[in-house]
């Protein structure tokens, strides 16, 4: 089994001591997908200075130096991974980034030749903002070629064109929730990639305030059974000494079995 950790909102508004206080101790067992914002606007996070919140000023990541450099070692030296977690991340009247926004396929184009040029690496994992996604904002993923990581039930029949693998992927999801006796008021994550004509789908399982360590094991020993993988999803701006402690049992409890292996994110999709 592969187990992935993904950890969203690294922007101008990060600072390497930020992630290093997490992470110092794990991404040297198993590397960390960080979703990166390439032109971050602000809205209302914790992570963000208040002042920021409702500015509507754009700050490119090139604009926090230290970070980038930082950024660019963990690169090098195999701790992270880069993916494209929308272009600004900014909140719209009428909806999040990759739901409102007019222009999903420019902003996509945009934001990830932006970080490949500035980080030298390559991209091909999409992160949606806020975990959302309207139909017109999964066809540009899709158009791009890039693979969504998302914290939701990956199959979603009413957010996609009809296409010959629709149905097999419906029915794949549909025997693990029997298997695994979950009814359909339960929450369920497929622990497999779903694959779709020009890109594909992973679910994550949230690591937030309130999750305990036993119910994601729990997850992940469903996961094993049904010979699939399992990604460990947050935020770096959101993990206190409770949360990591959590993590810390959950990687642990991976680290006992014989057949996982900690990978970075594209591996999920290889």
């Amino acid at each position: 089994m592969k187990v992935v950790i993904r950890d969203d909102d690294t922007s101008y508004f990060t600072t390497p001591d930020a992630l290093t206080a997490i992470y110092t101790d794990v991404w040297d067992r198993a590397p960390v997908c960080l979703a990166v914002v390439p032109f971050a606007i602000g809205y209302e996070q914790r992570g963000i200075p208040r002042e920021h919140w409702h500015s509507g000023e754009s700050f490119a990541l090139e604009r926090n130096p230290a970070l980038v450099t930082f950024l660019r070692e963990l690169i090098r030296s195999g701790r992270a991974s880069i993916a494209l977690h929308g272009c600004t991340h900014q909140d719209f009247p009428n909806g999040y980034e990759f739901e409102a926004a007019l222009d999903p396929d420019e902003r996509i184009r945009r934001g990830r030749a932006y970080l490949e040029s500035l980080l030298g690496c390559r991209i091909s994992v999409f992160v949606p903002p806020h975990n959302a996604l309207s139909r017109r904002g999964l066809a540009a993923v899709s158009a791009a070629g890039l693979n969504v990581l998302g914290s939701f039930l990956s199959f979603r029949p009413s957010m996609r064109p009809w296409e010959p693998r629709t149905l097999a992927n419906w029915w794949a999801v549909q025997r693990y929730r029997r298997a695994t006796r979950r009814s359909r008021r339960d929450a369920l994550v497929y622990p497999r990639v779903l694959r779709y004509a020009t890109h594909a789908e992973f679910g994550c399982h949230s690591l937030v305030p309130g999750t305990t360590a036993d119910a994601l094991i729990r997850e992940m020993t469903d996961a094993e059974r049904a010979g699939g993988d399992f990604c460990l999803a947050t935020h770096y701006w959101e993990i206190d000494a409770p949360l990591k402690n959590v993590m810390r049992s959950v990687l642990d409890a991976a680290a006992r079995q014989p057949h996982v292996r900690f990978v970075a994110a594209e591996e999920l999709f290889a």
